[in-house]
């Protein structure tokens, strides 16, 4: 499968708007509350949706009905009522809501009783909370039946799922961050989710998580659950700060108190995000499970785990740590200069390092005795990438993008290897950078001629050694930018460098957001990493730039190629 059909695998397929809608003649558009909210002293909004009066034509029946899909009362009551009674016990409310940003419009009799509602979609948001922010002027067509039930127009069928526009979204859903481990569990890996904000939140979230991890995650990720594993009962309650989480007692019948404990952390970790939990328990039957006296093999796993303060830089044909305002030089490491080093990475564990030669046609890696060596030989290679366990890693365009990982230790693992990653055949990557947790990577590359900024699993064995990349989930952005590295574990800086003209990178979180910086003329190069008081640094021909507040400042210290550990 080539990598455009793989790409396709992930992307939502949209219907192009039907010419000769027209608007719904009601007052207000279809689908727009046309109520006024009640805002929560959180600054959440709820709303209070109109019952269907007696006569309403059925374009009005369709309006009145997407109109009350903000109304979560009751298990959406006001909405159902729209419906007939056999319909009513079946419509799906959860299984998506469909953001939209124009206004929708009505095809009247598309059949006998059958009408079609044509929308405008900004985004999508599935049962499992993924969301999907679609393309400019996307669109998707939804088909309604009705029948008169005691002289009154009710819907028979309709897709399932609610329509909210756009305006509204964010004051009826919340982005809430399940976590997950890297293979070895040192690590928490996001997973962010969208979900409506009503009652029963803590059961919705922990079900997502149980239910495993967003597709391009998977098997890149793991649970401390084991699969299958459902609550015994469809709530959660959460009394004084702390919830009890119920399971059967088969979730357990296998799991070591160090699983267990994990899978405590988990369900820790994943319910962090709502305010009325600050503890978790686990139950059977409303019995706490044991989990064991303290074990020291249990590690709390790392959040946004932080990078070195220090980055790698080239400065006079030699590779530097680069921190504050100026560079040092690295010891033990012998001359360099032949190979012209360009685009240097670093691990974040121990002193290893990797650049590429100034042809970029060589991937030289630098071990912790300071050992130099060509680890392979290709053709316009992407700046390296070095991982937690010490994998270096690189994109190699030798007859198509080849996804190179060299081990630290070769004597052990062996030479350098191809991984899989079906989706980048034919494709060409400008950045290839692995997550702080490992389980990650952002990339950006250029597919059937469009540049995006991609994110995917690294799946891994047991041991940690790679086997693939998954295939990912593209970053909705208004820039076709061509370079990007992480920032957090939740967020990337992407950019389109350019030697001659005001440039201005972006920074994209995994929940659908961006920010776009102030410009810097001449922009080649960000260099961004996780922690406290980590500072954003960018280059252009004339030096060296730290980000302060939204401006750019220069500083005096002259290298090239800066990055931070990873």
């Amino acid at each position: 499968m080539n990598g455009r059909h793989m790409v396709a695998a992930v992307t939502i397929a949209v219907m192009a708007l039907l010419t000769g809608c027209a608007g719904i003649p009601t007052s207000g558009p279809l689908g727009v509350s046309t109520t006024v909210p009640t805002q929560g002293p959180d600054g959440s909004l709820s709303f209070s949706a109109a019952s269907p009066r007696d006569g309403m034509t059925p374009e009005e029946i369709i309006e009145g009905f997407y109109k009350a899909g903000v109304d979560t009362n009751d298990d959406y009551k006001t909405a159902r009522e729209y419906l007939t009674t056999e319909f009513a016990g079946t419509w799906n409310p959860a299984a998506k809501a469909t953001v939209y940003d124009a206004d929708p419009a009505v095809v009247s009799n598309v059949e006998e009783g059958s009408y079609g509602v044509s929308v405008e979609v900004s985004s999508t948001v599935d049962d499992s909370g993924i969301r999907a922010v679609l393309p400019d002027r996307s669109s998707q067509l939804l088909t309604f039946q009705l029948t008169q039930v005691n002289g009154q127009w009710r819907i028979s069928q309709a897709p399932d799922g609610v329509l909210i526009e756009a305006g509204n979204f964010e004051s009826l859903f919340s982005p809430h961050t399940l976590y997950f481990y890297d293979s070895t569990f040192q690590y928490a890996v996001p997973d962010v989710r969208w979900f409506a904000n009503k009652q029963g939140l803590a059961a919705t979230v922990i079900s997502a998580m149980l239910e495993g991890a967003a597709p391009h995650l998977n098997n890149a990720v793991f649970s401390a659950f084991p699969p299958g594993a459902t609550l015994a009962q469809p709530s959660v309650p959460v009394e004084s700060g702390e919830a009890r989480v119920d399971f059967d007692a088969t979730v357990f019948a296998d799991a070591s108190d160090l699983r267990r404990k994990h899978m405590r952390q988990q369900l820790e970790l994943t319910l962090s995000s709502l305010d009325n939990v600050s503890s978790v328990v686990m139950t059977v039957d409303q019995q706490a499970v044991d989990l064991g006296a303290a074990d020291p093999e249990f590690k709390a796993a790392q959040v946004n785990a932080s990078v070195p303060n220090t980055q790698i830089a080239v400065a006079d044909k030699a590779l530097v740590y680069f921190q504050g305002n100026g560079y040092t030089a690295i010891g033990n490491i012998p001359d360099v200069s032949a190979y012209n080093p360009v685009d240097p990475a670093m691990s974040p564990v121990g002193t290893r390092y990797a650049f590429l030669s100034g042809d970029r046609k060589r991937l030289v890696t630098v071990d912790d005795a300071g050992t130099v060596r060509v680890a392979i030989t290709g053709t316009n290679f992407t700046q390296p990438s070095v991982d937690y366990l010490g994998w270096t890693w690189t994109v190699n365009h030798n007859g198509g993008a080849h996804v190179i990982a060299v081990p630290s230790d070769t004597a052990l693992d062996g030479e350098a290897r191809d991984i899989s990653a079906e989706w980048l055949d034919g494709a060409e990557v400008t950045s290839f950078r692995v997550s702080r947790d490992g389980a990650r990577v952002v990339v950006a590359a250029t597919i059937d001629g469009e540049a995006g900024i991609y994110i995917a699993g690294l799946i891994r064995d047991s041991a940690g050694v790679p086997r693939g990349v998954q295939t990912p989930v593209k970053l909705q952005l208004s820039q076709h930018l061509t370079r990007a590295v992480w920032e957090r574990d939740d967020s990337i800086i992407a950019w389109n460098p350019d030697t001659e003209e005001p440039v201005a990178p972006v920074r994209a979180t995994i929940d659908g957001k961006s920010e776009e910086f102030s410009p810097l003329l001449g922009l080649t190069n960000v260099s961004a990493g996780a922690g406290d008081r980590r500072n954003i640094y960018a280059e252009n021909p004339e030096g060296i730039y730290v980000r302060s507040g939204n401006s750019w400042r220069k500083l005096e210290g002259q290298a090239t190629g800066l990055a931070y550990p990873g």
